[in-house]
């Protein structure tokens, strides 16, 4: 990685900001700069004070020669930006956080930059993000490093070598939150409904999510081994492992909602610009 990078944030949303506010914590000298029509609320985005160099027009930007783009507009703007935003992009790497638009549509249109794309997940507002890219084309050393300290500054950031594999891995980390936040609802639901106060359910289930989730995390036995650590013959674990692991429910559930989820993303995919 380039001692003092500079990093070019094309839309700095929600995303766009939490990556920048990871770069500007965890990576030594970086400078960043972010071009973003409505730069007040990209501002509020920011943490107070972060030292990022706000743009709303391409003109603002005239002599920067960043080391790597972060391409975070919404896919269905994509198709629309400007004459001056695509030669931006053909000046340095481009990183594309966009949904649904692929490697070839990203490389035909700023060509000859190299395009890599990579999905973060909503964690990583908190620092805690699962990132995963994928690229078609042979990444300069430099560069390679660069986004992997990129992605690491906002949690863990792993490689595919195959697009489809990247596709496919989506619903798992990138909607995956969201299937862990609607299984912690539910947890709280049956709670109440056992008599719980709900605050007091609450508190319960999101501690041990969180004290689960960092046993997933650290301890060598994996998901498998953890669950039979936990479930003593007879007890009560198995008890409730014996509805949730019924061959209708979560055997069948959790395949069927990551297809439902891809099968939507490819649809997506298909209809954007």
């Amino acid at each position: 990685m380039a001692t003092t990078p500079t990093l070019l944030f094309i839309g700095c949303g929600n995303m766009g900001a939490a990556i920048a506010a990871g770069a500007l914590d965890q990576l030594p000298g970086v400078k960043v700069v972010a071009l973003d029509p409505d730069t007040e609320r990209a501002r509020g985005l920011l943490p107070p004070g972060a030292a990022v160099q706000l743009h709303a027009e391409p003109s603002g930007l005239v002599g920067l020669r960043p080391d790597l783009i972060i391409l975070g507009v919404k896919p269905q703007t994509f198709p629309a930006l400007s004459a001056e935003v695509l030669a931006l992009l053909r000046a340095a790497p481009v990183v594309s956080i966009m949904a649904g638009i692929d490697l070839d549509r990203l490389t035909a249109a700023v060509a000859p930059s190299a395009v890599v794309r990579v999905m973060p997940n909503l964690p990583a507002m908190i620092g805690e993000g699962m990132s995963l890219g994928c690229t078609k084309v042979a990444l300069p050393d430099s560069v390679r490093s660069m986004v992997e300290a990129l992605f690491n500054a906002i949690g863990r950031f792993d490689w595919v070598a195959d697009e489809v594999i990247f596709e496919k891995a989506n619903p798992v980390f990138a909607c995956g939150p969201g299937f862990v936040f609607a299984f912690a609802e539910q947890m709280i639901l049956a709670a109440v409904g056992q008599g719980l106060p709900r605050d007091l359910a609450e508190r319960l289930v999101h501690q041990t999510m969180l004290g689960a989730a960092r046993m997933l995390s650290e301890d060598p036995r994996g998901a498998a081994g953890l669950k039979r650590a936990v479930s003593s013959p007879g007890g009560t674990t198995l008890a409730g492992l014996s509805v949730l692991e019924a061959e209708t429910a979560l055997p069948k559930v959790l395949p069927g909602t990551l297809a439902a989820a891809h099968e939507r993303a490819l649809e997506l995919a298909r209809t954007a610009g």
